[in-house]
């Protein structure tokens, strides 16, 4: 559970640093009509956060949400009322139907941690895909890409909320580790606190041997969604 004590305020902190969910949703949908070979519309963000792709795409798909955290997810089930959204883990979640599309977005993979888990994720994903249907990952940091010693900030400055959100990237073997200190300030107070992260580090080759593995035709987009890129796997007819 990495943001137990920041959920409610994730949105706000990625809003002062641009993120561009609207932007995000119209290329992903472009991809998937590219892409996907099967006549449905129904789609599973995996790691869905507070819903904000899920609000952007459901007048496009039947779209239903699934997450490990549960307060993220009751702030996504308030921002998208009448959504399904599930509580699992993306690793071996098991539900009851097929998608046409599985996204899983934002680089949340990282949380995989290990390759083991990133081979069973792509496999819970192709799993739950009908066939003819894609599974999209952005992924996290490369090894080669991630930079430790890097110093991060971000600050938001609202009339009623003040965050100040500093760490330091650092690394342990395949691992991307960052503490995220927090001094949060509202009328009721001020408050600090810290979550730690971490995320794993795979590989080029290791993705695409996930979803080789996992018996589905991969494309890689170099660019993405935000300049990470993104995997796409096709499942069979």
């Amino acid at each position: 559970m990495h943001y137990q004590k920041s959920a409610a305020f994730y949105d706000a902190i990625y809003a002062i640093r641009g993120k561009d969910y609207a932007q995000e949703a119209k290329r992903l949908h472009e991809l998937v009509r590219q892409h996907k070979k099967s006549m449905g519309n129904s789609l599973l963000d995996v790691a869905c956060g507070t819903g904000i792709h899920i609000s952007l795409l459901r007048n496009l798909y039947d779209a239903e949400g699934l997450d490990l955290d549960k307060k993220m997810l009751k702030v996504a089930r308030k921002r998208c009322p009448g959504v399904v959204f599930h509580h699992g883990d993306m690793v071996n979640f098991k539900l009851a139907c097929q998608y046409d599309v599985i996204t899983c977005l934002f680089s949340s993979i990282g949380y995989a941690k290990t390759v083991g888990n990133l081979r069973k994720t792509v496999k819970t994903f192709a799993r739950h895909l009908k066939p003819g249907g894609v599974a999209i990952i952005e992924p996290w940091f490369t090894p080669e890409a991630w930079r430790p010693g890097s110093v991060h900030a971000t600050f938001v400055d609202q009339q009623e909320l003040k965050i100040a959100r500093i760490n330091i990237s650092e690394r342990k073997r395949m691992l991307a580790v960052m503490n995220m200190h927090y001094l949060v300030g509202t009328p009721q107070g001020v408050t600090y606190f810290a979550e730690l992260h971490e995320m794993g580090l795979f590989t080029h080759e290791e993705y695409l041997e996930a979803f080789r593995e996992s018996g589905l035709e991969v494309v890689h987009d170099s660019e993405g969604l935000m300049g990470r890129g993104l995997y796409i796997g096709i499942k069979s007819e």
